[in-house]
């Protein structure tokens, strides 16, 4: 058993990219297992290629404190994609076990401000590496079905966008194929800083639901859903509508949604069935 996991680590200490795809494939309880016995140094190398999500899901088996020695071992902006998948009330109880220096810059880049596309967005979609198969990609989607939605957007362990994947192209490809060979890499984006207005006016709401929300250095910060940003402006359209949304910008945004929205934000039912079901409206092109 000794020399399994003196192998086992040294394994994920000299390819810890090619440990981390292996093991984000895993049931979860099985990478916990694995990953259990390391100490958090090792750990933190490893979860360092992991991607947000799948980091977020392991930590959770571990104390706060644990959590925190390991979050603090992770870089930077490792470190704040992996807090805004808590909520705030656990992102503050990590905070606190945190170095004072530490926990004072996470609570200060975290947060993202108020009313912009970042703060709008969803971080909790399911994202997908782009070098995995499609055959690991569907199997992944198995395991999380409420995080996946129509567009699966490809970011790489960085946190950086590099793609997207409409649902029916991975169905329709070859299992071998990698998600890098098929992923469309010309993504329509919203930037995180991007105002109400600036998300309006935002051209690709005429094709689709769902756009994905980036940092100014293309991190991926989340995805944005025609129905969210529909509630917020309905939720604030007497105190800011009269400052930056006019009636014909409102208009014509709404008309885009009538005409041409996807609707399909849920893939439960299509990962459950051998036949994908029928969306209400015509499906649209790749972001």
């Amino acid at each position: 058993m000794k020399l399994e996991q003196h192998l086992r680590e040294r394994f994920l200490e000299e390819h810890p990219l090619e440990a981390a795809r292996y093991l984000e494939g895993l049931p979860l309880q099985t990478t916990r297992d694995i990953l259990q016995d390391m100490d958090a140094e090792s750990v933190a190398q490893t979860l360092e290629y992991f991607l947000p999500g799948a980091t977020a899901n392991i930590l959770k088996a571990y104390p706060p404190a644990t959590s925190a020695e390991i979050l603090t071992r992770l870089s930077p902006g490792s470190s704040r994609a992996i807090l805004r998948q808590f909520d705030p009330s656990t992102q503050e109880t990590l905070l606190g076990h945190l170095a004072p220096h530490t926990a004072a810059f996470l609570r200060r880049t975290i947060p993202l401000a108020e009313h912009t596309a970042g703060s709008l967005a969803d971080p909790q979609v399911l994202t997908l590496p782009p070098d995995i198969t499609v055959g690991e990609a569907l199997q992944r989607i198995r395991q999380v079905p409420h995080q996946a939605i129509y567009y699966l957007y490809i970011i790489d362990h960085r946190n950086i966008l590099v793609g997207v994947v409409i649902m029916k192209e991975l169905l329709a490809a070859e299992s071998t194929t990698t998600l890098a060979y098929i992923m469309n890499q010309d993504v329509k984006v919203i930037p995180s800083s991007a105002n109400a207005m600036d998300i309006v006016a935002h051209h690709a709401w005429a094709r689709f639901d769902s756009l994905p929300v980036i940092d100014q250095d293309k991190t991926f910060i989340g995805a944005l859903r025609h129905r969210a940003l529909r509630q917020f402006l309905q939720s604030k359209s007497t105190e800011y509508q009269p400052a930056f949304l006019s009636d014909a910008l409102l208009q014509l945004w709404e008309a885009y949604s009538l005409s041409g929205m996807v609707l399909m934000t849920t893939m439960g039912d299509l990962l459950t069935t051998a036949t994908p079901p029928v969306p209400d409206r015509e499906e649209q092109e790749t972001p």
